[in-house]
């Protein structure tokens, strides 16, 4: 898979306000004057945000509160998005990093990040766009878990016991759920990582939470670009039928993950 293809591709998702996240927020007015109330089937959920803090929270379809208040989830790429975002105009969620910040940050990870994530970072964006909460980003100004958290390399630090075994932290996947990227094995895999799995300090590996494993870096951005949801594990959008599945462990299968 050809680096400057994917990041082509990586960019051009990531850079397109309608299929930059897995949902997409549009106000719910709008979407009642162009389409009509019949709409709210196509609707995940809905989302109004609030003054103090900038906080949201989930409303029901039966809330009183007006629409005009009220953001609508819809599934990326949706036509109702795209004819939202449709004079929006196509750029970076953050700005890329620059190539000095980014060797300050791998001078504090002690460690080069992988040239495919490098690119992302300084080619595409710091952070902002991807599954879950997004590709974390980077210091300064990247994108930090759910706005006010900690970015990439904040993560990184303050849970030592954990990026050492499982590397760099790429997203949060919300509760206690992130994805990790190996800093060592080759194609530097992509793990799905949930604490709550973990008995922690009792003696055992945090390995003993992965969930699921994509490959490599570069299998998990094209699953993600190609639609592909690594999270719930549905078919891969033309796939070829000779290639494997991402990988469930559990049991015995998880002592035997090189990390």
């Amino acid at each position: 898979m050809s680096h400057d293809d994917l990041i082509q591709r990586i960019r051009r998702r990531a850079w397109d306000p309608a299929r930059r996240h897995d949902m997409v927020y549009v106000p719910m007015d709008w979407l009642k004057r162009e389409y009509g109330e019949n709409i709210s089937s196509r609707i995940h959920h809905t989302l109004q945000p609030l003054r103090e803090g900038g906080s949201i929270f989930q409303l029901s379809f039966d809330d009183p509160t007006p629409d005009h208040l009220i953001r609508a989830a819809l599934e990326a790429g949706a036509p109702e998005a795209v004819k939202y975002f449709s004079d929006v105009p196509h750029e970076p969620p953050y700005p890329p990093i620059s190539q000095a910040d980014l060797h300050a940050c791998e001078q504090r990870i002690g460690h080069e990040l992988p040239e495919l994530l490098r690119r992302v970072y300084t080619e595409v964006s710091n952070g902002g766009f991807g599954p879950s909460y997004d590709l974390l980003g980077l210091p300064p100004g990247g994108h930090r878990q759910l706005e006010s958290g900690p970015d990439a390399l904040d993560r990184y630090e303050e849970r030592p016991e954990v990026s050492s075994v499982l590397g760099f932290p790429l997203v949060y996947a919300g509760c206690s759920m992130y994805w990790y990227m190996s800093l060592t094995q080759p194609g530097n895999p992509v793990c799905l990582w949930d604490d709550d799995a973990w008995d922690f300090p009792e003696e055992q590996s945090p390995e003993a939470g992965i969930v699921t494993v994509a490959p490599s870096l570069a299998d998990w951005f094209d699953g993600w670009v190609n639609g592909y949801n690594w999270f719930d594990h549905p078919p891969i959008p033309g796939n070829d039928p000779g290639r494997e599945p991402p990988t469930q462990l559990d049991g015995d299968a998880l002592d035997q993950i090189p990390y």
